[in-house]
Order: C-alpha cells, then sequence, then structure tokens
C-alpha cells in the first residue's frame, strides 16, 4: 500500500487510506449546536446561557463507561440554549449546548 499525506488541524500526517475512509460521506453541520458524539451521564455542565464561548472552550463532562470526557465547543459564539444539567442521561447524538453564531 501507497502512505498518501493527510492534513488534521494538528499537522500534516503520512499513512494508508482504507476504501472506506476515502467513500465516507463528507461532514458538515449547519447546526450551531453541539450533541453528544456517545451516551453517558452529565456530571458536570461548565457553562451557562448567554455566556460567550471560544472554539475549543469546555463545556460539560460526560460520564461513559467510567471515563469522564470534557466536551469541547466546536463553535466559537454565545449560548443560546443549554440542553443538559448535571446528573442527567444523554444518548448518542443527543443536543448538549445550541450557540447564537457572530
Amino acid at each position: 500500500m501507497e502512505l498518501e499525506t493527510i492534513i488534521l488541524e494538528d499537522g500534516e500526517f503520512r499513512t494508508t487510506i482504507s476504501e472506506k475512509f476515502r467513500n465516507r460521506k463528507a461532514y458538515t453541520t449547519l447546526e450551531p449546536i453541539v450533541k453528544s458524539a456517545i451516551p453517558g451521564t452529565i456530571m458536570e455542565v461548565l457553562v451557562e446561557e448567554g455566556q460567550q464561548v471560544k472554539r475549543g472552550d469546555a463545556l460539560c463532562i460526560l460520564d461513559s463507561m467510567k471515563m469522564n470526557n470534557t466536551i469541547c465547543s466546536s463553535f466559537s459564539g454565545v449560548v443560546k440554549k443549554v440542553y443538559i444539567t448535571a446528573g442527567q442521561m444523554v444518548g448518542k447524538d443527543a443536543p448538549l449546548v445550541e450557540f447564537l453564531i457572530r
């Protein structure tokens, strides 16, 4: 197999690329909503409505399979709505935080 170069946020990497990866659907979102990628329990909510948030800021702590996962913002903007509370169980793709994008 031939190595190919891919460019990610953290830099440039050389790797093999599978056919499944080549034929994947491109991920795009127009929704300014951060959703849960995995099911779990919200341990702590770190933002509130009206708060200014930068891309990469921590939004909440999600416990899944006895591991705490910090969920970070993929948007910069103002928090429009917080859909979660501490202790709440969420499923995969559950909305966590919605933003007003500026």
